[in-house]
């Protein structure tokens, strides 16, 4: 009896391995920035801000929301150029995303609504000359991991 639970059990174990979705092994560079697991798999695609992903509209009402909410502690110019593409390329736009929820305004963290958020996430985008598209930036997570922020070619 012993034997057949032992067969069983190897059989289970082989079947749950061979059954398991095969997934790329998370980056260090990721991994180490504590980022999150998702990010690890963010950049399946090869969609990036280069593409065209907030509309002009949204960058507009961030800018807005800029002018109100953070321009008091922070200038547009610390969000731009090569300060923040030193921080940020090659990272997915729901990092940045994710940070401006999680810490910002510095006042009152997470008091924007994600729309607020995305709006933001606009701005920044386009005061870095990522080009305005025709389909708002999402506010879903993972959508967001899909996209990588880039330099224009």
């Amino acid at each position: 009896m012993t034997a057949w639970i032992s067969a069983l059990a190897s059989f289970v174990a082989v079947f749950a391995f061979a059954a398991a979705p095969e997934r790329p092994a998370p980056t260090t560079r990721h991994a180490t920035r504590g980022v999150g697991a998702l990010t690890a798999f963010a950049f399946d695609t090869t969609r990036s801000t280069a593409n065209g992903v907030y509309t002009r509209q949204q960058a507009d009402a961030g800018r807005d929301l800029f002018a109100l909410a953070c321009q008091s502690c922070h200038a547009p110019l610390q969000h731009s150029g090569p300060p923040f593409m030193g921080k940020w390329r090659g990272r997915s736009v729901a990092d940045l995303f994710t940070y401006l929820r999680r810490e910002m305004p510095q006042t009152d963290p997470g008091t924007m609504t994600n729309d607020e958020y995305a709006n933001l996430t606009a701005y920044i985008l386009r005061i870095n000359a990522m080009p305005p598209g025709n389909v708002p930036l999402s506010t879903d997570s993972l959508t967001l991991h899909r996209i990588r922020i880039d330099t224009l070619p």
